[in-house]
């Protein structure tokens, strides 16, 4: 029986041809092949219109591969097929069991193993065995320097079809091969049922093959459809393919162009379009209403731009699924336009694939996989947590969280422990642990999955939403992947991976999310997947060089050149993609003919830094048909500097309020400058006692007061290294003096007992090792540790080179503090301050204050009102009331650094009994001393009278330590 084949340009009436002969063919249940899924759904619509509703019959290829293996030859099912799963473990074991040489570095690199698996696929639809590529690649190679990789090359394919067959297992490819050898061997299984292939624009080398034999040998009445013109450039990408039908077929419906598909206002510039593209016209057309060019400024801008004309279509009556927006590669964009579109409450249908690990119950699975083995962290443990549904109070995993980050655990067993030991047994994760073989890995897996996901949906009957539809795709996709694996492992043990590859495995396992096309929502798609149907409003957006056109991709094994040259040595003829130019302008072609009412072309002008884009020269074929006169009226623009849309063109009611808001009188954003709750007023105007910390930090920063002192928010992360080393090294240095007093009676350091201090002080250090995490870091605690022992001991050696007489006399004195022995000293205005002194040194009625930096920076009293320093003073004032003792001085002492000389204010009256380790320039006669501390005392209760009265007024240049807000989000002020 005869192929009939149906060419002819876009809107020439193919479908109507092919689908009239599909109709009349009802009685013998015909086959209609159509590309893709998507396309048998709309297709078998559209004959549901036309009353053809049983004996209808729409496949894709495979299935139709498929009808045929289940009719010519039982022994074509025999072996399983292997999944996209399966066939992975496949081609990795089969590089991993080469022996490479050329290709050996190359096969360590993680991307070979999938670009092996295509090139597998490739030979498999171009039907060549291995033996064939090894005898076309070693007469291309010759012996010269290219044999090594041919042999390589022959190797891999060699032991891919050899592992597939130890598998017991098939690839799509093969099966279609082995169905279409039992469909040659058998062709009267077919029973001469009738088929018609629409929507296609290239077939592989087994679908024509097919085609062949269904209408020669199998006695089929065969029409396929396909998009081609003589003479016209839009169609050189097609050409080979319709020369080869062409040879197979009996007859050829030539159809003429039409354009009664056209909205009769759009119908004189769309097919003007549409006949004239890529071809020389003296003719130009105005676009009138038909034609729309969008430019904009950078990628969230050109689908902002493209979502507003949509909306105004949506509006104005097109229906949703009547418009068509194509990118030509959708998965660059959906996040953008997810985000867009949403916010525009734009309705769409964007088929989009998203890794396993990507989704939030595929994160939760596979970081329960990661805590059953020895590498999990206390992270996997807390994504494990926070899984949709392990937890009824998602709080509990925060706290967790809260936990482990503050004392430094990183390991998921760690983690667990503590989880443990207050909330409950996490028994599943010795079930994943305790199974043994990647069967039952598997197998324990899914359970503990089902399990999961289930748990939030028992007995309640729930209906997903759209919105929903994530982790039920998540699961199902995770289900077949296990159950692959499984099999696989049952089938053949050698070849299955490990705990960890499988791991690898299953987080790069795709998930299908998004909606599929339906008449009330827009569809988001590539321009292959529009090229069978027509659309009233097309947008073609993404129009850059190296966008739309795609640029040529290089062939990781054998390049154009090299397929070129193997078929002139050998015969062997592979696909040759030398034609991507011609290829791009086909495509193009598709979307511009797809219009029936509206064609919108969009391009970027830039980037979104600003940089200069450069304009598809596919926009430029088709301005060279209209009038230019008329360009700027059909012309939309959204700039990179336009932030906000003006307000007669806003899309939607929020960007509405935003364009009035950017036009609207400008202010300052407010910055908070007092508190105004009562109850906290009174609080604050109550307290009598302040600590000497709490007013520098007011001093520098009112906000980090109140954010540190008041608030006090929990922090995730542990204690900053600096604070923790200084909490060490004053608990140490504490026990240091406390025990040279007890062992030597000597109550500071000197050369003659310099050893037993050294001595004390690395025994204290020790013994305080426990209590005081430097760092999280395991690797990083024992340099800490051993660098803060070297920076004390030489303190000790510092401190032992001074000929002073002033001894230590009281370590960390407290005073005002809750338990303290001593009270609050009252400063004036009712306010009295507390705290907790370092150090006092005293000799012969004088008071030396000591204040220990656990840095190198502290801070001389020509510095004190600048940096903001009081506690030194105030605690000068403190000792002189407690002690009974004149001041001889406070000074910041230094626990880092190369230069341990104190910093600070001393008498000058008192040199020689200070001794050395000061600074000549802060001694101070008693006077200015005097002075010093009564200006402090103004200044603390200066700050005191603000504080109490609540002011909080932002002071961003002198918040952190370096300059700059610590708390840009509460003060709204920029760093």
């Amino acid at each position: 029986m005869p192929l009939t084949l149906v060419t002819g340009p876009a809107n020439a009436g193919k479908a109507g041809e092919v689908l009239a002969g599909y109709r009349t063919r009802l009685d013998e249940e015909p086959v209609l092949v159509v590309p893709a899924f998507r396309d048998a759904d709309h297709a078998q619509r559209e004959l549901a219109g036309h009353g053809a509703v049983f004996g209808t019959r729409v496949l894709r290829f495979a299935w139709l591969f498929e009808m045929v293996a289940e009719r010519c030859g039982a022994d074509v099912r025999g072996p399983r097929r292997a999944s996209a799963v399966q066939r992975r473990v496949l081609v990795e074991r089969a590089v991993a069991a080469t022996r490479l040489t050329s290709l050996a570095a190359a096969a360590a690199r993680p991307g070979f193993a999938r670009a092996a698996g295509r090139f597998f696929a490739e030979l498999g639809r171009a039907m060549v065995d291995a033996a064939r590529l090894r005898v076309a690649l070693r007469a291309w190679a010759g012996d010269g320097p290219r044999r090594s990789r041919a042999e390589d090359l022959a190797s891999l394919y060699s032991s891919y079809r050899d592992v597939l067959e130890d598998a017991g297992l098939v690839d799509d490819q093969l099966f279609a091969w082995r169905a279409l050898e039992a469909l040659r061997a058998n062709p009267s299984g077919w029973r001469a049922t009738p088929v018609h292939v629409y929507g296609f624009d290239d077939f592989t080398e087994i679908e024509l093959a097919l085609l062949e034999t269904l209408s020669s040998a199998a006695g089929a009445d065969v029409m396929v459809s396909l998009p081609h013109e003589d003479g016209r450039t839009a169609f050189d990408a097609i050409a080979a393919t319709r020369e080869r039908l062409a040879a197979i077929a009996s007859e050829e419906i030539a159809l003429p162009g039409s354009s009664e598909h056209y909205d009769p206002e759009s119908r004189p510039v769309l097919n003007h379009l549409e006949r004239r593209l890529f071809e020389a016209s003296g003719e130009r057309v105005d676009p009138g209403r038909a034609v729309l060019l969008l430019r904009s400024g950078g990628e969230r801008a050109e689908v902002e731009l493209v979502g507003a004309e949509v909306l105004s279509l949506l509006r104005a009556g097109t229906p949703a699924g009547q418009i068509a927006v194509v990118f030509r590669d959708t998965a660059a964009c959906e996040s953008v336009v997810d985000q867009v579109f949403t916010a525009y409450g734009i309705p769409y249908a964007l088929d989009r694939t998203v890794p396993l690990r990507h989704t939030a119950l595929g994160a939760g699975s596979l970081a329960l996989l990661r805590c059953a083995g020895p590498t999990g962290t206390a992270d996997d443990l807390l994504t494990y947590l926070r899984t949709p549904g392990r937890l009824d109070q998602p709080a509990l995993a925060d706290a967790l969280e809260s936990e482990v980050r503050r004392s430094g655990e990183r390991s998921a067993a760690a983690a667990r422990k503590r989880w443990e030991e207050r909330r409950w047994p996490l028994a599943e994760i010795d079930r994943v642990a305790a199974a043994r073989g990647t069967a039952a890995l598997a197998a324990q897996l899914d359970g503990e999955v089902e399990r999961l996901f289930g748990r939030q949906y028992q007995r309640a009957a729930h209906l997903f939403s759209h919105d929903e539809l994530e982790d039920p795709r998540a699961r199902e996709a995770l289900r077949a992947a296990l159950r692959d694996i499984a099999t696989l492992a049952t089938a053949a043990p050698r070849i299955v991976p490990d705990r960890q590859a499988l791991h690898d495995l299953l987080g790069d396992v795709p998930v299908h999310l998004g909606a599929d096309p339906a008449p009330d929502r827009v569809q988001v798609a590539r321009p292959e997947a529009i090229r069978a149907r027509r659309f009233e409003a097309v947008f073609v957006c993404g129009l850059q060089e190296g966008e739309f056109p795609r640029p040529r991709r290089a062939e990781p094994f054998l390049s154009d050149e090299e397929r070129v040259e193997l078929a002139r040595a050998s015969g062997l003829a592979l696909p040759v993609r030398d034609d991507r130019a011609a290829r791009e302008r086909y495509l193009f072609y598709s979307c511009v003919s797809r219009a029936e009412r509206l064609l919108a072309l969009s391009w970027r002008e830039t980037d979104e830094e600003g940089a200069p884009a450069v304009r598809s020269f596919l926009v430029e074929d088709i301005l060279d048909q209209l009038d230019t006169s008329a360009l700027d009226g059909v012309t939309r623009s959204r700039p990179l500097s336009e932030v906000a849309w003006p307000a007669d063109r806003a899309p939607s009611e929020a960007e509405w309020r935003r364009a009035l808001a950017l036009a609207g009188p400008r202010r300052a954003p407010v910055h908070p400058e007092r508190l105004e709750s009562d109850e906290i007023l009174a609080d604050l105007a109550s307290r009598d006692r302040l600590s000497a910390a709490a007013l520098e930090s007011y001093a520098d920063c009112p906000v980090k007061w109140l954010i540190e002192r008041q608030l006090e928010p929990e922090s995730l992360e542990p204690d900053p290294e600096p604070l923790v080393r200084g909490r060490y090294a004053h608990a140490v240095l504490d026990a240091t003096y406390r025990r040279l007093r007890e062992r030597t009676g000597a109550r500071r350091v000197t050369q003659d007992n310099l050893v037993a201090a050294e001595e004390i002080l690395i025994e204290a250090l020790r013994e305080q090792e426990g209590q005081f995490q430097i760092s999280p870091m395991a690797t990083r605690v024992r340099t800490a540790v051993r660098r803060l022992e070297f920076d004390l001991l030489r303190h000790l050696r510092a401190e032992a080179d001074t000929s002073g007489r002033f001894e230590p006399s009281e370590l960390e004195l407290e005073f005002g503090l809750e338990g303290s022995l001593q009270p609050a000293v009252p400063i004036g205005d009712g306010l009295s301050i507390r705290g907790r002194i370092d150090r006092v040194d005293t000799w012969n009625g004088y008071a030396l204050v000591r204040d220990y930096k656990s840095g190198k920076t502290v801070h001389p009293v020509a510095r004190w009102e600048r940096d903001r320093r009081l506690q030194v003073a105030l605690y000068m004032l403190a000792v002189r009331e407690l002690l009974s003792a004149d001041v001889a001085g406070g000074v910041y002492v230094p626990l880092a650094g190369d230069d341990r000389r104190a910093r600070g204010v001393v008498l000058d009256e008192l040199r020689e009994e200070l001794g050395e380790g000061f600074v000549r320039n802060d001694f101070m006669p008693a006077a200015e001393i005097e002075a010093e501390l009564e200006r402090a005392r103004e200044r603390a209760r200066e700050l005191a009278g603000r504080l109490r009265s609540g002011e909080v007024r932002p002071c961003p240049k002198t918040c952190a330590w370096n300059g700059g807000c610590s708390y840009p989000s509460v003060c709204r002020v920029e760093r």
